[in-house]
């Protein structure tokens, strides 16, 4: 029973690994993590069958680790999972200062799906709060042809939003980056050069906003507060796994 609930979950990674592929294309970032997972959980299903045939030909420490290293995994997740979306507000607070937007990619054919949803809901908030200022963060990529803070203006500009309402913000490369050099910007226009009494928030999606206020507060902008866009239905595990392990990346880094 053990062996064939591990399998079976080795062939959800496998079959997901297919979808994301299919939908989103092989270059999807991070989604070889999947085809890994399917070939960790068929390995830890096949040596808990051969344990149980043959317990005299295989060391019972082997299928014990392995599935204690699934069962661990699983948990970490689930665990990370609750934290994200245990804290998505269910509204945005009006009246900021300063939003700052975070950016994504932005394939030749044009921005990401990810990115399109942060700057519709960026562009809402910016009708809903006429004095608000973003700041659009995000460097230029490798295969980007100007960066990613550009393209966001732009994006803004055909929905409406004043050029003048726009900072741009195109040395950041990460998340941490992002929130780092936008506070300098913030810092930079402020009369006494500190965000006290600035109100702030940050614009990212669901599954994203968790580690990106983490950060904000690490990096001293204790008030910030959170705008959370939606996500691609069919992107969405994928997305929430894979900022689960940056979580864990960014906290053994002392980004967290």
């Amino acid at each position: 029973m053990l062996a064939s609930l591990i399998a079976a979950g080795a062939a959800l990674c496998l079959l997901y690994y297919v979808v994301i592929v299919v939908y989103a294309g092989i270059t999807t970032a991070f989604s070889a993590a999947w085809l890994l997972f399917a070939l960790f959980f068929g390995l830890t299903a096949a040596s808990v069958r051969v344990y149980q045939r043959h317990p005299d030909q295989v060391p019972l420490w082997l299928p014990v680790s392995m599935v204690t290293i699934c069962a661990a995994g699983i948990l970490i997740q689930m665990t990370l999972q609750i934290l994200i979306f245990g804290q998505v507000p269910s509204y945005a607070e009006p009246g900021l200062d300063y939003v700052i937007v975070l950016g994504g990619r932005v394939k030749p054919e044009g921005i990401s799906r990810t990115l399109k949803l942060r700057l519709d809901k960026a562009a809402e908030y910016a009708r809903e709060n006429p004095e608000t200022r973003l700041i659009l963060s995000g460097a230029q990529g490798e295969d980007e042809a100007q960066s990613e803070a550009s393209f966001m203006r732009d994006y803004l500009m055909d929905a409406g939003v004043e050029a003048s309402r726009l900072i741009l913000e195109e040395q950041a490369r990460n998340t941490t980056e992002n929130l780092l050099y936008s506070r300098r910007l913030m810092e930079q226009r402020a009369e006494d050069g500190r965000l006290s009494g600035l109100r702030i928030g940050i614009v990212t999606s669901n599954f994203h906003l968790f580690r990106a206020m983490w950060i904000a507060r690490k990096q001293g902008m204790d008030s910030i507060q959170g705008i959370a866009s939606g996500s691609d239905p069919v992107l969405l595990m994928h997305f929430c796994v894979r900022d689960g392990f940056a979580i864990l990346k960014d906290r053994i880094m002392g980004n967290l």
